[in-house]
């Protein structure tokens, strides 16, 4: 059994590549997704390790950091600390009025409180309200999402009716409480309440398959200085603004150290390592500024609003 954990969640400042190899579609190099649902997700793989290597270089402790996320060759011990994969909470949609929506739909939402509850971590004031069909959308305020003289809100090239349900606030504010709270993050996510909408499971299903971007490139030869032949490729990318959650674990290390002795302490550590809401980069084309997300930390014991 764990001891401890936590709520990470991610803020794609940029847009996001985590690859998922190579595919005969007609996008080469696709994103990861769940299998079940095709919905955007961020393998716990690549989390851990670049957590790993943020830790490596601002506690300038090896020992410390093979405590806490176990040796390189996974030989003398185990990790005390496990991570899961990050799942999507909100994805962003443009919008004819207020620029872009961020959408979520009745199933992400459930999972989310499940998840929640599962690492001790209960949300009141969470209502989850449903779309009466799929041509409907539950928007918490309809000042910036409505489009103007009509009761109804434009994402893409499609248009959805209002349902106005009070609910949506509350979900909106309590989701806020577990987002970076720094510099101009602070003006955009205080407009999270106008900006929610939600939208049925099959609508949110489309929207991730179809809203992503996909980003052709070419591979110049450096001696001539003109494209190299057969070298057009295509790769999907998951666009700025969308935010993902994963749960973190925390156990007894199996090696203990006069800094790192319980799990108590192993989350301790990871809580300083993640002050200030750092700034982390995930996945591919990192010299492409690719990949560049927003991290924030909560404690299943921090009561924060909606968590308790």
């Amino acid at each position: 059994m764990f001891k401890n954990s936590g709520l990470l969640t991610f803020y794609a400042e940029t847009s996001l590549h985590m690859g998922a190899g190579t595919s005969v579609s007609y996008v080469d190099l696709p994103i990861q997704r769940e299998r079940h649902t095709e919905f955007p997700l961020i393998q716990a793989t690549g989390i851990k390790g670049v957590i790993r290597e943020f830790a490596k270089r601002n506690w300038q402790d090896e020992i410390k950091v093979e405590v806490i996320f176990g040796p390189e060759d996974g030989e003398k011990f185990a990790s005390c600390i496990t991570f899961t994969d990050a799942r999507i909470l909100l994805f962003p949609v443009r919008s004819v009025s207020g620029i872009f929506a961020w959408i979520t739909c009745p199933f992400i939402l459930k999972r989310f409180k499940r998840d929640l509850e599962s690492a001790g971590m209960t949300l009141s004031n969470f209502s989850i309200p449903e779309p009466s069909d799929e041509n409907k959308i539950i928007i918490a305020n309809n000042t910036l999402l409505k489009v103007q003289g009509t009761s109804q809100v434009m994402l893409e090239e499609f248009v959805f009716e209002i349902e106005n349900r009070k609910s949506a606030q509350g979900i909106a504010e309590s989701i806020k409480n577990y987002l970076p709270e720094t510099g101009a993050f602070v003006d955009l996510i205080n407009t999270l309440p106008s900006r929610l909408a939600i939208v049925s499971n099959n609508i949110f299903r489309d929207f991730v398959k179809m809203a992503v971007e996909i980003n052709t490139r070419i591979k110049i030869n450096q001696t001539t200085g003109v494209v190299e032949e057969h070298a057009l490729f295509s790769e999907e990318l998951i666009p700025s603004e969308s935010i993902f959650y994963s749960l973190v674990f925390f156990n007894d290390p199996y090696s203990k150290t006069n800094s790192v002795k319980d799990a108590k302490n192993v989350e301790k550590e990871i809580i300083k390592l993640f002050n200030g809401f750092p700034l982390l980069q995930l996945g591919g084309d990192e010299t492409t500024g690719r990949g560049l997300v927003r991290v924030k930390f909560t404690p299943a014991q921090t009561n924060q609003g909606g968590a308790q």
